[in-house]
């Protein structure tokens, strides 16, 4: 069996921007195709600053990415509660591991950006991922 697991700190410790990512794979031949696939436009060159990023981030950031999870359930249960209190013809999903809520607005039957013009909302469209609903980063300040 093949199996290849990629695990990267950019989401958890905010260094998307770094571009760095483990990739574990036991068999040579596929590290060998995923060697060269990954870097056929040298975008994927090792980044020196993204790997002192993902040391420290898994080395020493535990505290800190504890303390940010529980910042971010309590902004979680501050917007779940508004909409249940407010919005209740609004659901909002249970947390999936990120700072992203999604909140399904289906029962308006107008369009994403039909509804950002008339009501001058600032969130993003998460119709890619189910029609109907929006995306909400609550990786804010209160």
């Amino acid at each position: 069996m093949r199996s290849v697991t990629c695990i990267s700190p950019s989401k958890a410790f905010d260094l998307a921007g770094l571009q760095i990512v483990n990739i574990v794979c036991a068999d040579a031949d596929l590290r060998i195709k995923i060697d060269k696939t990954i870097n056929i436009n040298e975008v994927c060159d090792i980044n020196p600053f993204g790997i002192e990023a993902l040391i420290a981030a898994y080395n020493e950031g535990e505290e800190w990415l504890e303390e940010l999870k529980y910042y971010l359930l309590i902004n979680y249960n501050y917007l779940k509660a508004y909409f249940s209190e407010n919005l209740p013809q609004f659901p909002v999903t249970m947390l999936e591991g990120t700072y992203l809520v999604w909140v399904d607005c289906s029962v308006l039957q107008q369009s994403f950006h039909t509804l950002l013009d008339k009501e001058k909302l600032q969130v993003n469209d998460g119709s890619l991922y189910g029609k109907g609903f929006i995306r909400i980063n609550i990786a804010c300040p209160r």
